[in-house]
């Protein structure tokens, strides 16, 4: 990435300048860690029965001391509008460039060789590159539920699977082959059709919440739909990769995540239905749930 792509504007410039230029930056800390002063001599009196002044003498070296001359730290007010101004749509060079700010403050206040600020500036990067997971689009009152029965719990158990037949474009392989293949490539070509897989998570989503669940189940229930709803949305994410490579890079974490947590919440209902004693013969949709069972 070129540095020009880092820097977002001339005021944007000017502001870094003024930190370098206050802070002394490397040469302050080259300065602190490699002093070059010569010791102070403490001349002593041979006289006899004279103390020498220790404290005057003291207070010559401190004043000696290359700590005396760390640089002031820089306004606070010109790294924050410098960290306003690195902010884009763009999660990639918004990170590249507040790490330049960080780590330029942290050189001018003669810091950032030590691992305690060094983990700090990782840890502040880190934040900005996770993708938060949202408000949850559905809450129980979208549900419908009923009271439980085998039944009941056997009709639920086909329609869940029958749900997820009529949404085949709601596929994992699909969508991370497509991701690899554009950064193998470096090519957006193909990433196109994550948006209409993305869709497909969230029209598979609503069905989903349209349909009767027993109490019981509705919490487990929910929280399929609301992971299919948010990996629909993850797409647009992962749809940036080449564009913006941090961002399609925390959808696809959180992609591959929420789908993990839905197969772990899956298991959770076919061991519930076992438990139950349903059993779904091989020419029903809900034998799958026969081989998600521990």
């Amino acid at each position: 990435m070129a540095i020009k792509d880092i820097l977002p504007s001339t005021q944007f410039s000017l502001i870094l300048g003024s930190i370098l230029l206050s802070g002394g930056l490397i040469y302050a800390a080259h300065a602190i860690h490699n002093p070059s002063t010569k010791p102070a001599t403490v001349a002593v009196s041979n006289k006899t029965n004279t103390t020498p002044d220790w404290t005057k003498a003291l207070e010559e070296i401190q004043s000696q001391s290359p700590l005396n001359r760390l640089p002031q730290a820089p306004d606070e007010q010109n790294v924050q509008r410098l960290l306003d101004a690195a902010t884009s749509d763009n999660v990639t060079n918004t990170v590249a460039r507040t790490l330049l700010i960080n780590l330029s403050n942290a050189k001018a206040q003669g810091l950032g060789n030590d691992i305690p600020t060094q983990d700090s500036l990782i840890a502040d990067a880190a934040a900005k590159i996770n993708q938060e997971r949202g408000t949850p689009i559905y809450s129980a009152a979208d549900l419908t539920l009923i009271p439980e029965s085998k039944a009941v719990l056997h009709a639920y158990g086909n329609s869940v699977m029958l749900i997820l037949q009529n949404h085949p474009k709601a596929n994992m392989n699909r969508s991370l082959y497509l991701v690899s293949k554009a950064a193998e490539t470096g090519s957006e070509s193909g990433l196109g059709e994550l948006s209409s897989i993305g869709a497909e998570y969230k029209t598979l989503a609503k069905d989903l919440a349209a349909l009767p669940v027993p109490q019981t189940l509705s919490p487990l229930h929910l929280s399929i739909v609301n992971n299919f709803a948010r990996m629909g949305s993850a797409h647009a994410d992962m749809e940036e990769i080449i564009t913006d490579p941090l961002r399609g890079l925390g959808g696809l974490q959180l992609y591959q995540s929420l789908s993990e947590e839905t197969g772990r919440v899956f298991t959770s209902i076919a061991t519930i239905l076992s438990k139950n004693g349903i059993l779904f013969s091989k020419d029903e949709p809900g034998v799958t749930w026969n081989s998600l069972v521990p």
